[in-house]
Parts: structure tokens; C-alpha cells; sequence
């Protein structure tokens, strides 16, 4: 790992942004340092060309002795040098470079706006006044001695050092700007981090201690505000989930224990007293208990993939009507009760062959758990859903509170009482395997008896697509 990487959010927000501002910074110091230059060019240009052609205006009207220099007006910013056509004679200077020999040479340029251009003359006798000259220009001049040269330059600080100046305020200014804006932006950023951080240690302290506490929410209705309410979400449902795991431990505990509790009250009492032990009696109880606490394991486990999203569907044209057939024979062959199948159309829906039967058996051991006589089956299209219908003529089920019936481990009162009461699963499995498919379970209110209804969806739902 990279040790940007290490660093803390706080630290690698304020690098970046210190380096943004290095770069900006930067680019506009060097394009400030361009505007600078150019506009002092500028400006000396404009001021030796207007000094220049005053010069040369006034320098062709005179006469030029011989052996005499003229002296030209004095300005502080430019000075003159009036010279022979062979650059041999000066015939006139300023008078900051009174005395001084030619000071500079000719040279084609086609740059330059006249042709030519003016270049120092490199001599130990210009030392000294060739560090004040710069920006030099050249211009012919017609006099009445005859042709000559006009050289003018800028004199004093020179553009260069002017330039420098600048160039060194911005590498004095920059670092200052520098420690000052990252100091700036680590205590903004470390402001902003603040309810994140709190958040983070009030997750902590609530991961080890109690799941009903909460984060605290910031006002507003910023990006800290919104997780701070999403993380204080999380929290309910994982508080929700913790109960229900725990209760769901809790009834699966007791659920098992009871069948385990017979057997082994049984048992004991039967080896205690041997020659006086009903064995077929025992025989019978070991294996009633037996295949609850198989049936009980089987939806523990069946709940518990479906839970962790762990259920896996074939979807397959599935035949209701022969499902409910294969039912009806069942029932009739381990029991006495009358089956009426009359209600049985063709019906078909696209679904999990396996998890459809188990749903419908689910419903028909429930039913058979509060049949007097006579179990009614029955299904049939209802646009584009599948209604299957089972019905017995025995105990009413309380509609209005029946949505509490499809929950774990909750079974009707009178089914407690009786031997060949369920675990309180199967309705659940009922609703969980229909909702897979796209529909819902509920009971219909009857003259006599209980009525089941369950909806599927012909196409198979969501799950199918």
C-alpha cells in the first residue's frame, strides 16, 4: 500500500486541495508574469517611439558641427544616441550617456517593424552602462550633414529586473499562501469530519453495548445528515433483526424441547419398569415425536436458507390441478376423510415444482389438523393469477385476526391441545413460498368451517424474469 494510502481522509483532502491551489497558483503567476512583461514592452515601446520621432524631428532641422556632440533633452526613462550612417561618429546622446562611444550596432531583423534592429556593442569600455540599457530600438534619421542612425533605450531598472522583483514576490508569496490556505482547509475539513467522527464512535461504542441507541443526527439536510439518518435505519433493522433472531432462537428452543421431553420421559419411565411398559404404545409415541422433530428441522432449516436469500427456484409449468389430486389421494389413503375435488379446474402457473407442493401440503396438513369430516380442494384463473382454494368443515378461524396465524411458531389455541399439533412453521412457509411466486395467502371468511385461499401469479412473478 502507498503511503498516500495510509493517510487520513483529513490529510489526503487537504493534499489535494493543496495542490490544486499550487497549480492554480502557479499557472497564474506565470500567466501574470507574461501579462506584466508584455505590457512593460509595450509601454517602453510606445515611449521610445513617441521619444524617438520628437528626436528625429527636431535633430533634421539642425545643423551638426563637426567635432562637437549635441546634448538631446534629458528623459528619465530613455535615452538618445544619434550616429553616423558608418556608426563611426556620434553626433548626439542624452545626457545620461554623454561621452560614452557607439553603443550599439545594426543588424537586419524583418521582425522588426523598419527592418532593423539594435544590438549592444559587447566592449570593456561599455561596462557599467550596458546593465541600465534595454529594449533597444533603431531608426535612420536625414540630417543636414547627411544620413545617420537614432538608437534609443530604455534606461535605469532594466525590464529584467523588474521582472525578477515580480517573479521573486511570487515564490515569497506562494509558499505563505500555501501553509496558510492548508491550514485554513485542515481545520475546515477537520470541522466537517467532526459529526462523521462522532458517528463513528457511537457506532462503536453501540456495536459492543446495546442495539437500541442511536448515532446523533446533525441539523440540516446534508450528506452527514442523510447517513447519519441511514446509519440510525441500519440500526433499527439490525435491532429488529437481533429480537428476531433472538425470539426465533427462543421458539425453536421450546418447540424443540417438548417432543425431546417426551421421548425422554417416555424412555426413562419404560426402562425403569420394562416388563410393565406399553412397548407399542412407546413405539408409537418415539415415532410421532420422531418424525415432529424431523418435520420441525426440516422447516428450521427450510426458514433459515430462506432467510439468507439461500432458496433456489426452477421456474417450470407446473400443473396445480395435479398437485391437488395427488393431495386428495394422500388424505384418503391415510385417513377417513371425505375429499371433494369438484372445484378442481386445469390450472397452471410457472413456478417451483417442489416448493409448490410443499406449499400445498403445508396447507393441507393445516387443515386436516381441524377437519370434522370433509376437506374441500378447489382452484381456478382469476386473470392473471391462480386461486387455490382449501377449505375444511371443522373449526372457524377468526378472520379478522388471522394475519397473526402466518407468523413463526404461532398456532391457534386449540391446536395446542391436541397430539397432532404442528410446530407453528408451516402457514409461514405457506406465505414465504407464495410471495416468492408473486402472491399472498389469506384466510376467507365461511358459514362453516376454515377456508384458505392462495394467490400465485400465472407467470411466476418477479423471480421468474
Amino acid at each position: 500500500m502507498s503511503q498516500t494510502g495510509r493517510l487520513s481522509v483529513r490529510a489526503r483532502l487537504t493534499l489535494f486541495f493543496e495542490l490544486a491551489i499550487f497549480v492554480i497558483a502557479a499557472v497564474v503567476g506565470v500567466a501574470l508574469v507574461g501579462f506584466v512583461r508584455q505590457t512593460d514592452l509595450n509601454h517602453d515601446h510606445a515611449e521610445i517611439s513617441q521619444y524617438m520621432a520628437q528626436v528625429q524631428d527636431e535633430f533634421a532641422t539642425q545643423s551638426v558641427p563637426v567635432l562637437h556632440r549635441i546634448n538631446l533633452p534629458s528623459n528619465a526613462h530613455v535615452v538618445i544616441q544619434v550616429t553616423s550612417l558608418d556608426q563611426q561618429v556620434v553626433w548626439a546622446q542624452s545626457p545620461q550617456i554623454e561621452g560614452e562611444p557607439v553603443l550599439a550596432t545594426v543588424a537586419q531583423d524583418d521582425r522588426s517593424p523598419n527592418g532593423l534592429v539594435a544590438r549592444l556593442v559587447n566592449s570593456p569600455q561599455l561596462a557599467g552602462v550596458d546593465v541600465d540599457l534595454s529594449v533597444g530600438t533603431v531608426g535612420t534619421v536625414t540630417t543636414k550633414r547627411g544620413p545617420g542612425l537614432v538608437f534609443a533605450f530604455i534606461y535605469g531598472e532594466s525590464l529584467s529586473q523588474s521582472l525578477r522583483l515580480l517573479v521573486m514576490s511570487l515564490l515569497v508569496s506562494l509558499p505563505l499562501l500555501l501553509l496558510v490556505s492548508g491550514l485554513l482547509i485542515w481545520n475546515g475539513i477537520g470541522l466537517a469530519l467532526a459529526p462523521v467522527e462522532a458517528i463513528r464512535r457511537r457506532v462503536d461504542e453501540i456495536a459492543g453495548e446495546d442495539l437500541t441507541q442511536r448515532v446523533p443526527v446533525p441539523g440540516g439536510n446534508d450528506e452527514i445528515t442523510r447517513m447519519a439518518r441511514t446509519v440510525n435505519n441500519m440500526l433499527a433493522r439490525l435491532e429488529s433483526s437481533s429480537k428476531f433472531q433472538q425470539e426465533f432462537i427462543s421458539n425453536a428452543s421450546h418447540e424443540l424441547r417438548s417432543p425431546l421431553t417426551t421421548l425422554l420421559v417416555l424412555t426413562e419411565r419404560a426402562k425403569q419398569n420394562p416388563d410393565e411398559a406399553n412397548w407399542p404404545e412407546v413405539a408409537d409415541v418415539v415415532t410421532r415425536e420422531g418424525r415432529r422433530l424431523n418435520q420441525l428441522i426440516d422447516d428450521l432449516f427450510w426458514l433459515t436458507r430462506h432467510d439468507e436469500k439461500h432458496i433456489e427456484q426452477k421456474f417450470l409449468e407446473v400443473d396445480i390441478d395435479d398437485v391437488l389430486f395427488e393431495e386428495a389421494q394422500r388424505v384418503r389413503a391415510m385417513s377417513d376423510f371425505r375429499v371433494d375435488v369438484a372445484d378442481v379446474s386445469p390450472t397452471r402457473v410457472l413456478g417451483d415444482p417442489a416448493l409448490l407442493k410443499r406449499m400445498v401440503r403445508n396447507v393441507v396438513d393445516n387443515a386436516l389438523r381441524y377437519v370434522d369430516d370433509q376437506l374441500i380442494f378447489g382452484c381456478a384463473y382469476d386473470g392473471d393469477d391462480v386461486v387455490v382454494r382449501i377449505a375444511n368443515d371443522g373449526e372457524a378461524v377468526d378472520v379478522a385476526t388471522s394475519d397473526m396465524l402466518f407468523q413463526r411458531f404461532v398456532r391457534a389455541d386449540s391446536a395446542r391441545d391436541r397430539s397432532s399439533g404442528g410446530t407453528g412453521l408451516g402457514l409461514s412457509i405457506v406465505q414465504s413460498i407464495a410471495e416468492l411466486h408473486g402472491g399472498s395467502v389469506a384466510f376467507l371468511s365461511v358459514e362453516i368451517g376454515t377456508l384458505l385461499a392462495v394467490r400465485l401469479r400465472r407467470d411466476g412473478g418477479p423471480g421468474a424474469s
